[in-house]
């Protein structure tokens, strides 16, 4: 797929392909302005591309076309700065809102959102009535990507989601990736930190100038050497 951004005088992204299956977890990387963003509002279907389509397996193992409004209801996706998102008055009604808008209520519903909160690293005696305001920053982002999870998408993306977070905040989201994947959810981690890549994605994919420059698996990356030049502004093309 491409995409250039009305009145754009080139392309963000040229040619990218690339796929995703359940139960995989692919890290993306690239420099500033490399397309990272712009790839991730693709896969979550805030965009279409210019060209170029999506595809997802149906049942049978048919590919059929999968457009922005089949990828927003199936694609969980946790900004750069999830917290922003937060708007509830209580922790409750913050984590059960995708969920009910699913259709989901009662014990049903209930059960979703004590689920979501503790795979998200958060305890849920004494907080689901608090408002999302009173609780530390790493708490609200916390809180945020239980408000994604809570609605049990079959694919997720997760742009920056350890900034700012402390050592248990980050183990925390580390823990509830291998617990999605257990349950069969494909997931893309949008990164800067390289270092916490290895032992947790199976697959890499790494962008430059808009091009998909590496799409290999995590067992055929040499981490130093990728960090290295990341860190000297050195490509990291295949």
């Amino acid at each position: 797929m491409s995409y250039r951004y009305p009145g754009a005088a080139s392309l963000a992204l040229k040619g990218v392909t690339c796929s995703i299956g359940s139960g995989e977890v692919v890290g993306l990387v690239g420099p500033a302005a490399s397309g990272k963003s712009t790839l991730g509002r693709l896969i979550k279907g805030l965009i279409e591309p210019t060209g170029g389509l999506f595809t997802a397996e149906e049942d049978g193992g048919d590919q059929a076309k999968a457009p922005a409004a089949f990828r927003l209801k199936t694609v969980g996706w946790a900004g750069a700065h999830p917290e922003v998102q937060i708007f509830a008055p209580t922790v409750r009604a913050e984590v059960a809102f995708g969920a009910a808008n699913q259709g989901l209520s009662g014990g049903e519903l209930d059960r979703r959102v004590n689920w979501a909160l503790q795979v998200a690293g958060l305890k849920t005696n004494g907080c689901l009535e608090r408002h999302p305001r009173s609780l530390s920053g790493g708490e609200r982002r916390r809180l945020a990507l239980a408000s994604v999870v809570a609605m049990r998408c079959r694919f997720y993306l997760f742009d920056e989601p350890t900034a700012g977070l402390d050592l248990n905040g980050h183990r925390s989201f580390i823990a509830l990736l291998r617990i999605l994947r257990d349950e069969g959810c494909g997931m893309v981690w949008i990164t800067h930190d390289i270092q916490s890549l290895p032992g947790v994605v199976d697959r890499l994919w790494g962008l430059e100038d808009g091009r998909l420059a590496l799409n290999r698996s995590a067992d055929d990356i040499d981490w130093s050497e990728l960090r290295r030049k990341m860190e000297q502004g050195i490509s990291i093309k295949n």
